[in-house]
């Protein structure tokens, strides 16, 4: 090799040497964007709240945020925009503004922003724990965190891009809070420094609480951490001194979050804080049967039937995949390890705190599965640390076997977070119906239209068309879902009616698969959780969909109608219109089947099912045609125009 060839060498060896922690964590950011950009494939947003929040910031930025919120349930007012996270969408309309520089308002290129911003929120939160990671124990620890962060499911999911929602953005705040926390406690003999990154601290877990609700995370953490760290400190016979210092950190942080957020918010989040330990705490039956969800308010029909009320610890597989057993093996590792060994750890306590926390409201409940994420990320760089301390001094093959696990552990993390984007779709992206139609309204109804509606495609239509709902994703108002429950499985006419003219209804959207939820319409309509009761029970319907085969022997054309196999002959001798008489027995009961026109889908109902308005106005039974007209389909979605002189 030549003088010059080593001179470049040792140059470059020199630049990658000087920027490796730079390297890094670009590196990192690419990881954790990349993986969650995935989805940037698809033209629209993740999930039905993205909308929502989108809209709210398209006010924003027009400079007219109202009091309620105009579209969604319009007949009760709207949704209120008092306590909801301005922050996010007064950031996100700051950021519009910047990078359009100044441009008007548009709708599609604000979607723009929230189909990437959630990607690149996540990729800075990853980053961000390295930091953390790096402050509490090295630059190694912190950089295993980041990965796993960046990686792992639960986090991913919530932060994919498109998934446009406070949480996507509130951990961040959350994270540097916790990085100043931890740098004040290794100032805290430094009175200057340690008030300068205790008050700094304080400012950002403030920024999280007007970001998002979950910031109760922080007092529970903080307070968690507090006690057991008073604990841990009376066992190691800490001195005085460092007890006082320790208190004071803590004081300043805390009061000064607290003052400020309850001057902004007022004091509900203490009482929505306290609530949630004595409500959930398992320290009695009542308390264990609400975590376990087998004690139900009669009327709570949203924790019956929303899926993110539904408990956990099922789901705890698909949402950590390998990493699952990473609770269950670091909390008692990290107390046997605090406890006994010699060496003092003032940080590792807020992990367990944290950990312990979240792994507890994961366990309870499906929608916070997500906040166990980036403790379990925690956990692992825990491990990691703790690990790589206790074989420093041992064999080449134990080091071996050690960087191999984690190493593992890394890759499977990886893996796990790839698969997990490539296996979730927008779901407006697979419901082509639902867009057909969405586009449809937009351009062929009155502006000021109003829609009656069930709130699960709420959003969609409110951000899509800008027409008024009568419910929406909110699920603000029981009377709005209430009331179009009814609507649904009631049979008498002159009760549709009212309710279409109560709401001053201009179109009724509707799709065929509300035929097999009589019974969850039925929970609603009656504001009941009891689905023995026989007003709920006595609903029996369902809906199959179609597809044309060829049977290759005979080469005769059949339909497969959800693994039933019909003849050609069979399937198109089903009526299309409504039938007063069953024609099916099944299991002893008069059963009624119909085929849809286009013959994609197979009907099943019984007597209850089939004598309702809405299956009398779907079937085209005359009488029925009295409240609106078929003006538009697509796949399994409807448009009725509302007849509104045939309601009086």
């Amino acid at each position: 090799m030549s003088d010059t060839d080593q001179k470049e060498n040792e140059q470059e060896k020199s630049f990658f040497t000087k920027n490796k922690i730079a390297i890094i964590l670009i590196l990192i950011f690419i990881l954790a964007f990349g993986i969650r950009a995935h989805l940037l494939k698809y033209p629209y947003m993740f999930e039905f709240d993205p909308y929502w929040h989108l809209r709210a910031t398209g006010y924003v930025i027009q400079g007219n945020l109202p009091e309620n919120d105009p579209l969604g349930f319009y007949e009760q007012g709207g949704t209120s925009y008092a306590g909801q996270p301005k922050f996010l969408w007064y950031f996100t309309a700051a950021l519009y503004f910047i990078f359009t520089l100044g441009a008007e308002y548009n709708k599609w290129i604000l979607l723009e922003f929230g189909r990437w911003l959630p990607a690149i929120f996540g990729a800075l939160i990853s980053v961000a724990i390295y930091f953390l990671g790096k402050e509490m124990y090295n630059k190694k620890t912190g950089v295993v965190m980041a990965i796993i962060a960046a990686t792992i499911p639960a986090f991913v999911y919530r932060t994919m891009a498109g998934f446009f929602e406070e949480d996507a953005l509130g951990f961040l705040w959350m994270i540097i809070g916790f990085i100043f926390f931890v740098k004040a406690l290794k100032e805290i003999k430094s009175t200057k420094k340690n008030i300068i990154y205790s008050v700094i601290s304080a400012f950002f877990f403030f920024i999280m609480a007007i970001t998002w609700q979950m910031f109760l995370l922080v007092p529970l953490v903080l307070v968690a951490y507090f006690v057991l760290n008073l604990i841990y400190m009376g066992i190691k016979h800490d001195t005085k001194e460092h007890f006082t210092h320790f208190i004071k950190t803590f004081l300043i942080i805390f009061i000064l979050f607290s003052v400020v957020t309850t001057l902004v918010q007022g004091t509900g989040w203490i009482n929505r804080t306290t609530e949630y330990v004595t409500n959930y705490l398992p320290i009695n039956k009542e308390n264990i049967a609400r975590v376990e969800k087998t004690a139900i308010s009669d009327t709570d029909i949203i924790g019956a039937t929303v899926g993110e009320e539904n408990t956990g610890h099922q789901f705890f597989l698909h949402k950590y995949n390998f990493l699952i057993w990473v609770p269950f093996v670091v909390l008692p590792l990290m107390f046997f390890y605090l406890l006994f060994s010699k060496k003092k750890d003032y940080f590792a306590l807020i992990i367990f705190s944290w950990l312990a926390i979240t792994t507890f409201m994961a366990w309870s409940k499906l929608k916070f599965t997500y906040t166990l994420g980036i403790p379990i990320a925690l956990g692992v760089g825990y491990l990691f640390y703790v690990c790589y301390n206790w074989i420093k001094e041992s064999s080449i093959t134990l080091k071996r076997i050690t960087t191999i696990f984690f190493i593992f552990l890394i890759l499977t993390s990886i893996a796990a977070g790839s698969h997990f984007v490539t296996t979730n779709k927008p779901p407006i992206d697979e419901e082509i119906g639902w867009q057909n139609t969405l586009f449809w309204i937009d351009a062929n109804t009155p502006t000021d239209a109003k829609i009656f509606n069930w709130w699960d495609y709420g959003h969609w239509i409110t951000f899509f068309t800008d027409r008024k709902a009568s419910t929406d994703n909110t699920n603000s108002h029981i009377e709005g879902d209430s009331d179009f429950a009814m609507f649904i499985i009631t049979n008498d006419i002159n009760e549709n009616k009212s309710l279409l003219k109560k709401y001053d209804a201009d179109y009724l959207v509707a799709e065929s698969g509300y035929f097999s939820r009589y019974n969850s319409f039925a929970s609603y309509a009656y504001v009941t959780t009891n689905n023995s009761d026989p007003r709920v029970s006595k609903y029996l319907g369902g809906v199959l969909p179609c597809t044309p085969t060829i049977t290759e022997n005979t080469n005769q054309l059949n339909f497969n109608c959800g693994g039933n196999i019909l003849t050609q002959k069979e399937y198109l001798e089903l009526p299309t219109t409504w039938q007063s008489k069953p024609n099916q027995i099944m299991q002893g009961t008069p059963m009624y089947i119909y085929r849809s026109p286009n013959n994609n889908e197979l009907y099943i109902f019984n007597a209850a099912v089939n004598n309702s308005t809405f299956a009398k106005l779907w079937f085209n039974e005359p009488n029925a045609q009295d409240i609106g007209e078929l003006v538009y389909s697509s796949g399994d979605v409807r448009v009725y125009k509302i007849n509104k002189s045939n309601l009086n």
